[in-house]
């Protein structure tokens, strides 16, 4: 007898076809499944429920992730469980979509008030503008001023970089230097009502609303250098003049235009470094980076781009020099704060 032949080989063709179907699938599974993460995360936070606490909200999230699940399983055909997930996530995004953020609420003190600025000519005018002062326990007194300053009187900007937790995010403020004008501070921020903290992963979702907070340096760098204790670095940044005052007057419009058309705080999109991008015109914003996400590492990214005064300093050497906390607390009730914290840093 004949031995038995041997089976065909599958070609090189249909293990391609194989190949790209099963990365395909994979995909596709990923996107069902951050899909309803992410509308679960919407149910959780953003649903309609003024008196739910949290295990109710959770319950709910989670019987609407299962919900999703069973139906997709129970529909059969790849078309039948896409059109299912596109209707599941369809009925959180819709109207989650359509939420839309308050300018009136129990803000907390720190941002009770939406700064304007008013220009006429050289000079602009700012109302609402923050100037609080600290204790020795940390308790705030609340200033709120006007103030003007003379446009042809701008120096230069100055880069603060407040670090966070772990060090991977940062919290980034600018400030203009108006000679014998004084400097103007801001600090683009989530607005938080009575009784909310920060968190990322909220900050993702409706839960703040966006401010531009304009001020004293003295009050922005007291707050975080001294009262919160945590890493403040400041650089001198190396825009050209012309750059500089057009990243300000950039500020200010989108600062006086939340007046009118409040946003929302987004951890990704919205949030204190992304911000400043989206208010320049599409022809000046930076190359995207991941530290542009991750601004904890930002220092590297403007050292890189030559964006920072480093004098010929490593980037290490830069940073550990950028430091400013103890000269803030040895300068806390100097007239010249500013000046202080700035003496024998690269750049000033």
């Amino acid at each position: 007898m004949s031995e038995n032949p041997d089976p065909p080989k599958p070609s090189e063709r249909s293990l391609g076809r194989r190949l790209v179907s099963n990365l395909f699938a994979l995909l596709l599974t990923l996107v069902y499944l951050l899909g309803i993460t992410w509308a679960s995360g919407a149910v959780y936070y953003d649903s309609p429920l003024p008196d739910a606490d949290n295990w109710d909200r959770a319950l709910l999230a989670l019987g609407y992730a299962l919900i999703v699940l069973l139906t997709m399983l129970a529909l059969g055909s790849r078309r039948r469980r896409f059109l299912g997930w596109v209707v599941s996530i369809s009925l959180v995004a819709v109207p989650w979509s359509l939420k839309k953020p308050v300018q009136q609420a129990d803000w907390k003190p720190t941002a009770s008030r939406l700064p304007l600025a008013l220009t006429e000519g050289n000079t602009v005018t700012f109302h609402n503008f923050r100037h609080f002062d600290y204790d020795d326990t940390g308790k705030p007194t609340e200033r709120w001023e006007s103030r003007s300053v003379d446009l042809s009187k701008l120096e230069g900007l100055d880069f603060v970089h407040h670090a966070l937790g772990d060090g991977m995010l940062a919290h980034p403020l600018l400030s203009f230097n108006f000679g014998d004008d004084g400097r103007i501070a801001f600090s683009v921020e989530a607005r938080f009502r009575k009784g909310q903290e920060f968190s990322p992963l909220r900050g993702l979702y409706k839960q703040y609303s966006l401010i531009y907070l304009v001020g004293d340096e003295r009050d922005f760098l007291k707050d975080r250098a001294i009262v919160r204790n945590e890493p403040v670095r400041l650089y001198r940044l190396t825009y050209p003049p012309e750059r500089i005052r057009e990243i300000f007057l950039e500020t200010i419009e989108t600062m006086n235009g939340l007046r009118e058309k409040p946003r929302f705080y987004n951890s990704l999109t919205t949030n204190c470094t992304t911000s400043y991008i989206r208010q320049a015109p599409a022809g000046k914003r930076p190359r995207f980076d991941y530290r542009i996400i991750l601004n904890g590492f930002m220092e590297s990214l403007f050292y890189e781009r030559g964006l920072i005064a480093a004098e010929g300093l490593s980037l290490k050497d830069l940073v550990d020099q950028a430091a400013i906390n103890e000269a803030a607390r040895e300068a806390r009730e100097d007239p010249a704060f500013s000046d202080r914290i700035r003496e024998g840093r690269a750049g000033f």
